[in-house]
């Protein structure tokens, strides 16, 4: 890159004195520096000169003088990271992290260098694995740093030095593919690693999201993400604007949730199964507690919460006055004083509402997937289950532009058209 640099006269571009990295033909440390690194170096030495220079105006060399700062930048971290290798080597020669009461390496480096423990992970591997020669060659500039560490790791999985010596000319992260394909595993590997998958959800502090964390393996990772981005292509309508994939694949997991949450049993094996199934009525599986009268007082900004769980908005509510049934629950202590269901769209009339509409009302919208019924003046704000009232929205338009996002429907626009 920029390698025009070295067509301009050696008398307009005088070397600087000392390089950035220092070339080492010839010598054992050259084992961490390529042909095309050592080329590269002669033009961020011209470019480095240019930076002193006000006599190069032209756009590229300026593109050329904030790369070779950049470099040089990175440059005197990787020198600083040399440093530290020295003295932490010397401390762990000496058991420093146990004099000072710390269960590890990692941990005093993380909390003496206020580092993040996957650097502080990486210092202490290599503090223990090299030599004090390599690490002066760090801490003066003729190694990388984080060339180092990867041809490092590259060797513990197994590579041998002519593999080794093929990587020269790759980025860390091919290097970091390369030692990937060089480690082993085994048949305990994989049971171990299947054994020990999980996924899990940690509330926030304010209870107003929640955290989803979790490990699989490769296959089952691989199976999840292909899945979860087919469902997040067929559930969006054409001609919205596209979220980012982790959105879709967000907005997927939920609708596959939803799928499994709505479906009933092939044949009704309890009475009350039955019931439900003659009357299409579920029972609710997500049910949400709005303390009266700060509820309504604050539009439902406050006072409204999951059942035992995080708290939710006015957009929760209106959602589930379209997809769901209010219940008015009087209590007076531990008495309930009474309780019963007060409103919510009759299965007859949403059947009618889906029948009449015979698809996503919204304009341009060809979208079929979860068709539901939805009030065009949501009930908080004075609206009822009147069919003029009400209309069919696919499920993208239903729960991620209006209820999430804040679409409004106007009333006045045409019923096939809103």
């Amino acid at each position: 890159m920029y390698g025009y640099l070295l067509d301009f006269a050696d008398a307009d571009t005088a070397q600087p004195t000392e390089s950035v990295s220092r070339p080492t033909d010839g010598s054992p440390l050259d084992l961490f520096m390529s042909d095309y690194q050592r080329e590269r170096q002669r033009v961020y030495d011209r470019a480095d000169h240019m930076v002193r220079s006000s006599r190069y105006p032209h756009p590229e060399v300026e593109c050329a003088k904030a790369e070779a700062a950049l470099v040089r930048g990175e440059a005197q971290i990787s020198r600083a990271r040399g440093e530290q290798l020295a003295w932490l080597k010397i401390m762990l020669r000496h058991h420093g992290p146990a004099r000072y009461g710390y269960r590890n390496p990692v941990d005093l480096v993380v909390s003496r260098l206020d580092a993040p423990r996957h650097l502080a992970r990486e210092m202490v591997y290599l503090a223990q694995r090299l030599d004090d020669g390599l690490i002066e060659s760090i801490r003066s500039g003729e190694l990388s740093y984080s060339r180092v560490l990867e041809e490092t790791r590259l060797r513990e999985a197994g590579a041998s030095a002519e593999e080794i010596a093929r990587t020269r000319d790759l980025d860390p992260d091919g290097i970091r593919r390369v030692r990937q394909q060089h480690q082993r595993m085994k048949r305990d590997d994989e049971r171990q690693i299947f054994d020990s998958q999980y996924v899990a959800f940690q509330p926030s502090l304010d209870g107003s999201h929640v955290k989803m964390t979790g490990r699989l393996g490769a296959m089952e990772a691989e199976i999840c993400r292909q899945g979860l981005d087919r469902r997040g292509e067929r559930i969006m309508p054409a001609g919205v604007e596209r979220p980012d994939a982790g959105q879709r694949r967000a907005l997927a997991l939920t609708t596959l949730c939803q799928d499994e949450l709505d479906r009933k049993p092939t044949h009704p094996a309890t009475t009350a199964e039955k019931v439900r199934a003659a009357r299409n009525r579920r029972e609710p599986l997500l049910m949400v507690v709005a303390s009266n009268p700060t509820a309504e007082a604050s539009g439902f900004e406050q006072g409204t919460a999951m059942l035992a769980g995080g708290r939710v908005g006015p957009g929760t509510v209106d959602l589930i006055g379209c997809v769901g049934r209010v219940e008015a629950i009087t209590t007076e202590g531990q008495e309930i004083i009474r309780h019963g269901s007060r409103s919510g769209i009759p299965p007859a009339l949403r059947r009618a509402v889906l029948a009449r509409d015979n698809g996503c009302t919204i304009d341009a919208c060809t979208s079929v997937y979860r068709l539901e019924v939805h009030h065009v003046v949501p009930r908080a704000k004075g609206g009822d289950h009147s069919p003029h009232n009400l209309t069919t929205l696919c499920w993208w338009h239903h729960h991620v532009a209006v209820h999430r996002q804040g679409m409004r429907i106007d009333p006045q626009s045409p019923p096939r058209r809103r």
